[in-house]
């Protein structure tokens, strides 16, 4: 069973044995959002409980984006409005069935009891830019960060300098570019102008080392240019995408064991970005197939 731990005075983390997944409970006033929960069912047991201790009202579920592993939460919660970015809507409706296909693969290779069938979530509430939710005195700033995914988002809550970064900034996992190169830079570079005194990745370890917080966001910022300038210039020269890969997939990265073909469909979506041209599914699109 995952232990729900504090971070700062209104924030406690679940952490899930798959894929170190970070699920968020937010409390103040009386008042509770949750951010992701997941992932198994004794995990997801464990977070209804403690919500349930908390005697706190439940505000809602942020949902940071339609990945499968981030969606399991929802239906253990069926009066919490469930909350994401306008380009949610978009990406259930062309992966709706990839999304279901990924779960049951997930439940039948891991023997994890499946009491329902899988559902994806459909947002209640959605927002473009940013939206405010409030508990009490705290105000929870949920921001559009595109770059991982199209629909990405994450929190930031100013009085405690707390930022949820989801699926960025993790100390196991390369960036992932589901998204464009251009958004992810543009999101890093916006979050690292806030003050953040506590960073939370979707997966990984959270942090409160001021230097820590910076050199994630910095070694994330110099991998991201160095695979997009490497495939752009293999572009501009005319390279096939095979040239490109042998190029480009020496440059390193804080976390080559964190998923085995993440560095080699960076590379791919880099070449698609600066207008290379393949036949077939290459990129991040592999994910989906």
């Amino acid at each position: 069973m995952s232990k729900i731990e504090p971070l700062t005075k209104n924030l406690w983390v679940a952490q899930s044995a798959v894929f170190a997944t970070n699920s968020a409970l937010l409390l103040d006033a009386g008042s509770c959002y949750l951010v992701d929960p997941g992932i198994t069912p004794t995990e997801l047991d464990h977070i209804v409980a403690f919500v349930a201790g908390s005697r706190a009202t439940l505000r809602g579920i942020v949902l940071t984006h339609a990945h499968w592993d981030h969606l399991l939460g929802p239906e253990r919660f069926p009066q919490a409005p469930v909350i994401a970015q306008d380009a949610y809507r978009a990406l259930l409706r062309r992966h709706a069935s990839d999304l279901i296909r990924q779960v049951t693969d997930w439940r039948t290779e891991t023997d994890v009891p499946q009491e329902r069938s899988f559902v994806p979530p459909n947002p209640d509430v959605t927002f473009s830019k940013q939206l405010r939710l409030y508990l009490g005195p705290t105000t929870l700033r949920v921001l559009a960060t595109p770059g991982h995914a199209p629909d990405h988002c994450s929190l930031y809550e100013s009085r405690s300098g707390l930022l949820w970064a989801g699926d960025m900034l993790s100390d196991l996992e390369v960036p992932m570019v589901m998204d464009t190169f251009a958004a992810y830079r543009q999101t890093l570079r916006r979050l690292a102008a806030l003050e953040i005194r506590s960073l939370v990745p979707g997966h990984g370890t959270p942090t409160t080392d001021p230097r820590e917080i910076h050199d994630r966001f910095a070694g994330d910022l110099v991998y991201l240019g160095e695979v997009y300038d490497c495939a752009a210039k293999a572009v501009e020269q005319g390279a096939e995408l095979a040239e490109t890969l042998d190029c480009c997939v020496s440059i390193p990265f804080a976390q080559p064991d964190s998923y085995p073909n993440a560095h080699r469909w960076n590379i791919e979506q880099a070449y698609l970005e600066a207008g290379g041209k393949v036949t077939g599914i290459a990129g991040w699109a592999q994910d989906w197939a």
